[in-house]
C-alpha cells in the first residue's frame, strides 16, 4: 500500500501545481490561490461526509400511532385463519400449510398452530415497541408481561407464556398481499435472564410493511378482552373491525377463515349465534344471518 500511495504521490502534486497555476492565470495571487484550493478541498470533504451520513440513516420502522386502548394489526393477520378458533387439546403441527383468508391474501404456516391466546401474546409483544422503531430489543419482566394480558401471575402461567413466545420464535410464515411479501417468525427472536428474570424480545423489521397506511387496524383492547376465553367472538371482533362497511359472509365461509376444527356446519353456525350475541352486546353492532346463511354485521 506504501508503494502505492509513493507513486501517486508526483501525480497528486502535478495536479495541485497546475490547479494553482489556473487559478494564478486568472487573477489571483499565490497566496490567495492558496487559499481558495484549501477551501474547495474542505467543501469538497464536507460534501463527502454529508453524503455518508445521509447513506446511513437508518429507515423508520415506527409503528403507527393509536389510542392507549387499541392496539395497532396488520390487516392480513386478523383475515385470516393464522390465529384461529383451535378447541383445546386439538392443537397440531401444520407444515407450510395454506391458511384460510380473504381474496387477495395468501398465507402458509409452519409450526404449531396459533390460536387466539398466541394473538394476544404477539399483540401485545407489538404493543411494547410503540414509540420505537421494530427491530429494536425490548425488554420486560414475565410478571408484568402477564398482568399487561389479564393474566394470572402463577407458576403454571409463567411456563404458558414460555411455551407462547417460543411457539411465536419457532414457526415459520408466508405472507404477501399482492404488494407485500414476507418470509420469517412472528418472534424474530426471545432471549431470557434466569436469573433476573427478563425477557428481550426482537420483531423484525420487515413486518413494518404491513403496517403501511390502510393495512392494519386499531383493535380495542378493552373490548376484546371482555370476550376472555371466547375465542370464536374474539376472532369475529378482529376480523369484523378490519371492515368499515362489512359486507355479508357465508356462514361456511367464515368457519374456514377462523380455522375452525367443526366439520358440522350447523354445530359451528349455532356456536356462531352464541358469539354474535356476545359481540352485539359488547360493541353494540347489529349481526344477523339471513336464510341464505349469510351473516350481515352493521358496524356503529
Amino acid at each position: 500500500m506504501q508503494q502505492i500511495m509513493a507513486k501517486n504521490i508526483p501525480d497528486l502534486m502535478k495536479s495541485v501545481l497546475e490547479t494553482l497555476a489556473v487559478k494564478q492565470a486568472n487573477g489571483l495571487s499565490a497566496l490567495e490561490a492558496h487559499k481558495a484550493l484549501i477551501e474547495e478541498s474542505i467543501a469538497k470533504e464536507n460534501k463527502q461526509k454529508n453524503v455518508i451520513i445521509e447513506d446511513e440513516t437508518p429507515t423508520s420502522y415506527l409503528l403507527p400511532f393509536c389510542d392507549h386502548h387499541f392496539r395497532p394489526i396488520p390487516n392480513a393477520i386478523l383475515r385470516s385463519a393464522l390465529f384461529g378458533v383451535v378447541a383445546k387439546g386439538k392443537r397440531k403441527y401444520e407444515e407450510n400449510v395454506l391458511k384460510a383468508s380473504v381474496n387477495g391474501l395468501t398465507i402458509k404456516y409452519t409450526g404449531q398452530q396459533l390460536d387466539q391466546l398466541d394473538l394476544d401474546v404477539w399483540v401485545e409483544c407489538v404493543h411494547r415497541h410503540k414509540g420505537l422503531n421494530l427491530g429494536e430489543p425490548i425488554t420486560f419482566s414475565t410478571y408484568n408481561f402477564l398482568k399487561s394480558i389479564g393474566r394470572k401471575t402463577g407458576k403454571s402461567e409463567y411456563e404458558w407464556l414460555r411455551k407462547t413466545l417460543m411457539r411465536l420464535h419457532v414457526c415459520a410464515i408466508e405472507i404477501g398481499d399482492g404488494r407485500f411479501f414476507y418470509v420469517g417468525h412472528l418472534l424474530h427472536e426471545w432471549r431470557r435472564d434466569e436469573e433476573t428474570g427478563e425477557n428481550i424480545i426482537v420483531l423484525n423489521s420487515k413486518l413494518a410493511d404491513f403496517f403501511s397506511v390502510a393495512m392494519w387496524t386499531g383493535i380495542s383492547i378493552k373490548e376484546r378482552m371482555l370476550f376472555k376465553n371466547k375465542p370464536l367472538t374474539q376472532w369475529l371482533h378482529s376480523f369484523y373491525s378490519t371492515h368499515r362497511k362489512p359486507f355479508g359472509y357465508k356462514v361456511e365461509n367464515l368457519r374456514n377463515l377462523c380455522g375452525s376444527n367443526i366439520l358440522e356446519l350447523k354445530k359451528f353456525k349455532y356456536n356462531l349465534k352464541k358469539s354474535l350475541i356476545d359481540l352485539s352486546n359488547a360493541t353494540g353492532w347489529e349481526c344477523s344471518i339471513d336464510k341464505n346463511n349469510l351473516l350481515h354485521v352493521k358496524r356503529k
